[in-house]
C-alpha cells in the first residue's frame, strides 16, 4: 500500500486541530489514566527532572507537576502550547520542538514521558533514540501506544498497515511484538496493556470512544 503525497505532513495536523477547537481544549482536563502509576514509578526511581515529549495542551504535564517534578513540556504545535501555558501557571517549562531533534544536552534529564504520540508518528525510532540520548545512565522512559483494539482502529483512510489518515492527522496502531522490538536494545521493566473511556473531543472526535493501549516503561540498555 502506498502513502499519499503528503504523508508527513499527517503528523503535524494537530496543529489545526488545536486551532479549529478555539479557546476550549482539545481533550478533557484531567490526565490519561497511566499517569497516576507513572507518577508511582517515577517516585519509585527517585526520578526528580522529567521531558514530557509531545506534551499538547498541558494536562499530564500539570499532573507530573502537581507531583512535584521539575518537568518541562515539548511540542511542536504551538497552539498546543499556548492553551498549556495556561494549565501549567508557570509551575513548569514549555519548549516548541520537533521531538526527533530536540535542544536538550546528552544524559540531562531522569525520565522522559510521551504519551498518545507514538501514534501520530509514522516511525517512532528517532523520537526514542532522541529519549534515550537525553535520558541519564539508568533513568526511565515511559511512552504508550494504541493497540489494534482500540475503538478508533479503521477511522479515515488506511494509508499503511495498521496506519490512517484521520481529520489531517495520522493515527498509527501496533501489536505487542511491534512495542518490543522497538525496545530491542532497551531493557524493558514491563509492557502493561491498559484500556479507558474517553469523552468526546471538540469536532475532531465528537463522540465518546474507548481507548486501548500499550504502556511501556524502559530503561536504556548498556
Amino acid at each position: 500500500m502506498t502513502a499519499p503525497e503528503g504523508f508527513e505532513e499527517l503528523q503535524y495536523g494537530w496543529e489545526r486541530a488545536y486551532q479549529e477547537q478555539g479557546e476550549s481544549p482539545l481533550w478533557q482536563e484531567d490526565p490519561i489514566p497511566v499517569i497516576p502509576q507513572t507518577i508511582d514509578v517515577l517516585t519509585e526511581h527517585a526520578v526528580r527532572t522529567v521531558v514530557d515529549l509531545g506534551c499538547g495542551d498541558g494536562r499530564n504535564l500539570a499532573a507530573l507537576t502537581d507531583a512535584g517534578f521539575n518537568a518541562m513540556g515539548v511540542d511542536i504545535a504551538p497552539t498546543g502550547l499556548s492553551h498549556a501555558r495556561g494549565v501549567i501557571r508557570q509551575r513548569s517549562f514549555l519548549l516548541r520542538a520537533d521531538a526527533t531533534n530536540l535542544p536538550l544536552i546528552d544524559d540531562s534529564v531522569d525520565a522522559v514521558t510521551c504519551f498518545d504520540v507514538f501514534g501520530q508518528i509514522q516511525d517512532p525510532t528517532h523520537l526514542i533514540a532522541e529519549a534515550r540520548r537525553i535520558v541519564a545512565p539508568g533513568g526511565l522512559f515511559v511512552t504508550n501506544a494504541f493497540t489494534l483494539k482500540d475503538e478508533t482502529y479503521g477511522e479515515g483512510e488506511e494509508i499503511a498497515p495498521n496506519t490512517f489518515a484521520y481529520k489531517d492527522t495520522l493515527f498509527r496502531y501496533y501489536e505487542e511484538d511491534e512495542m518490543r522490538a522497538l525496545f530491542s536494545d532497551w531493557t524493558i521493566h514491563e509492557i502493561r496493556r491498559v484500556s479507558w473511556d474517553d469523552p468526546p473531543h471538540g469536532d475532531f472526535r465528537p463522540y465518546p470512544h474507548r481507548h486501548d493501549n500499550w504502556v511501556v516503561y524502559a530503561t536504556p540498555g548498556e
